[in-house]
């Protein structure tokens, strides 16, 4: 069911910013020229690829911004997994070989995190 309100929801969405994007480029079709200093090159693109192009690497830096902030939260994950399954472990060996997981228990930290 939310599946279905999500998808309806991203067509919503989409569908009229990408005939605003079509409309904004078709009225845009002009050649404007840019200049690549200190290099004697210059290029005469259309204006809304120009535009287009500062959006594409625009996101495109901020998402590889946010991808190196979350570097330390995401070592930080792998390192507690790390813990959590080598603690399972220690447990797992004081139990001794008679304790076996119960039916449907998961040691899998990953699980574990969904689960909560």
């Amino acid at each position: 069911m939310i599946r279905g309100v999500a998808k309806i929801l991203a067509w919503l969405i989409l569908l009229p910013l990408t005939l605003l994007f079509v409309a904004f480029a078709v009225a845009n079709r002009h050649g404007v020229t840019v200049f690549f200093d200190p290099l004697p090159l210059q290029q005469h693109p259309p204006l809304y690829l120009v535009a287009f192009a500062a959006m594409f690497f625009g996101l495109a830096a901020g998402g590889l911004i946010a991808w190196l902030r979350g570097g330390r939260t995401r070592r930080r994950l792998r390192e507690e997994q790390r813990r959590i399954r080598q603690l399972e472990a220690e447990l797992q060996a004081a139990r001794g070989p008679a304790a076996a997981p119960r039916p449907g228990a998961t040691t899998d930290p990953t699980r574990l995190v969904e689960a909560a």
